[in-house]
């Protein structure tokens, strides 16, 4: 009898475990060598490098990869820059064949008819409003009914087609509740990064048409949970329009002075706001307004996509009172063990390098003038020089290129220079910011006032001031050789910039 329930029990956990699983599998064909697909399947939404695993494709161009999937998932396959979205359902398999052009041409197995259908919808294209750059755009300086005419009424037309296809798809009326949803949601992103990128409207001219057009008729309550990343990507956006009535309600009732009054949406002064978002970040100030107006279910998603985003950025100080918010507001959640060891280990690096001697801070720097203070001790080096600031999305992600180039230069005569641009009231921040990132290399601050002497001296051009990140090189004598240096991330370019001067 014992033998008989250790073998139900085994059974069971084995029709479990299958059922937890998305068998991914199928064929490039001529593909001649080895090649690799790339899958993510996001924490929440977005794009992040940290969910992405690698397909390997052998040479007769076969692959197959069983995929651990306790929920229902959407997710981006991509193939020689050309990207695919899925929907991946446990205990679900999909075949797929890739013709060289990297089109996908037939679709087999138990989730073939979600993902064709997913295929045919194009939600991952650029719709036709987008293709241009605000120089080059048509749409870029209509008036509000040409937007009418020309953007909007075409495109929710396209969405309605959108949504007419799904509805007569042969699938379960549950996945067709939730890739509507997709579309709905699509519509509305879309049109919103339009809006606050292209048009050329004044801010509040263009709250006050497009994107009340766009948002007016829609809610953040959702069809279906869970929901799909394009939902969580137009929740996300909804905050930046309920930010946009906060404000026009000030407006209204003659309060845009009065910053003891509470905001609409977020229940806090705009005094309040200010000093949290210095302390806890901007992204706490959002948290506010979604733990206040949205689904709990659709907030708990938000807060752990949140906290995971500043993990990934490698930054404690706005990580942990968000991951705080969490524990009290959401202690058993599903996302907790997870985010915790993520922050656990950047307080591991953090106490690690508190005495790294390669981390080293330049004294005095405070009251530098000029950057030669500094080149002028580095004479015999090659220094590169980086702009940056922890609050800059773009310097934040070269960093992930940093060790591959210090490496690459690794015991020759180069000097790596980081000169921050942070207010005074940030030191801390940035001190640990440098810490938990292991930034090997000289480091001096300055506020957004006290930066600009040195901006005027490094860039003789004042429309290329200012921008951050910017990338400097100086020769061995500590003469400026290269006013517009090349990212970390350019590699192979950049190392051959630095190279000529140590020869």
């Amino acid at each position: 009898m014992k033998a008989l329930l250790t073998t139900m029990v085994l059974l069971i956990a084995t029709t479990l475990s299958s059922l937890a699983q998305f068998t991914l599998k199928g064929k490039i064909l001529n593909a001649g060598k080895p090649d690799t697909l790339y899958l993510n399947i996001p924490l929440v939404y977005g794009y992040y490098n940290d969910n992405t695993m690698k397909v390997p494709v052998n040479s007769s161009g076969l692959f197959n990869t069983t995929i651990q999937l306790p929920e229902q998932k959407f997710a981006t396959l991509e193939y020689k820059g050309h990207e695919h979205t899925l929907l991946l359902t446990p205990g679900k398999a999909l075949n797929l064949v890739f013709n060289t052009d990297t089109m996908l041409n037939n679709f087999k197995g138990t989730a073939a008819p979600e993902n064709q259908l997913m295929y045919r919808l194009h939600l991952n294209e650029i719709p036709f409003f987008g293709k241009q750059s605000r120089e080059h755009n048509p749409y870029t300086k209509l008036s509000h009914t040409g937007l009418q005419d020309s953007v909007i009424k075409p495109w929710m037309a396209i969405r309605d087609q959108r949504l007419a296809t799904v509805r007569t798809a042969a699938i379960s009326n549950y996945d067709k509740r939730l890739i509507a949803q997709e579309v709905k949601a699509d519509a509305i992103t879309q049109l919103s990064s339009f809006a606050r990128g292209i048009i050329e409207m004044n801010k509040r001219e263009l709250i006050n048409t497009m994107i009340n057009d766009i948002y007016k008729n829609v809610s953040v309550k959702p069809d279906i949970l869970p929901a799909g990343p394009q939902y969580y990507t137009f929740a996300d956006s909804y905050i930046g329009y309920m930010e946009a009535l906060a404000f026009t309600d000030m407006q209204k009732h003659n309060q845009v002075k009065n910053s003891k009054m509470p905001l609409k949406f977020y229940n806090i002064s705009l005094d309040s706001a200010n000093v949290l978002a210095k302390t806890k970040g901007k992204m706490f100030i959002n948290w506010l307004a979604i733990r206040n107006n949205y689904d709990k279910r659709v907030a708990e998603a938000m807060l752990a996509q949140a906290i995971a985003v500043q993990c990934d950025e490698k930054d404690l100080t706005h990580a942990r009172p968000l991951m705080q918010e969490l524990e009290v507001w959401c202690p058993e959640s599903r996302y907790k063990p997870m985010l915790t060891a993520k922050i656990n280990h950047m307080e591991a690096a953090l106490a690690a390098n508190q005495n790294n001697q390669a981390i080293k801070i330049a004294n005095g720097y405070d009251k530098l003038t000029s950057i030669y203070q500094i080149i002028s001790q580095l004479k015999g080096k090659v220094v590169y020089l980086d702009i940056w600031g922890t609050w800059c999305p773009s310097c934040r992600d070269e960093l992930r290129f940093i060790p591959q180039l210090k490496q690459h230069f690794a015991g020759k005569e180069v000097v790596f220079v980081y000169l921050d641009m942070d207010d005074d009231d940030q030191d801390n921040h940035w001190r640990n910011f440098i810490k938990i990132n292991n930034m090997a290399g000289l480091h001096l601050r300055k506020s957004n006032k006290n930066i600009q002497s040195i901006w005027e001296e490094l860039q003789p051009l004042k429309d290329k001031r200012g921008l951050y990140p910017t990338y400097f090189i100086f020769d061995k004598g500590g003469k400026l050789v290269t006013v517009d240096a090349k990212y970390p991330s350019a590699q192979t370019e950049l190392y051959q910039q630095i190279e000529k001067y140590l020869e």
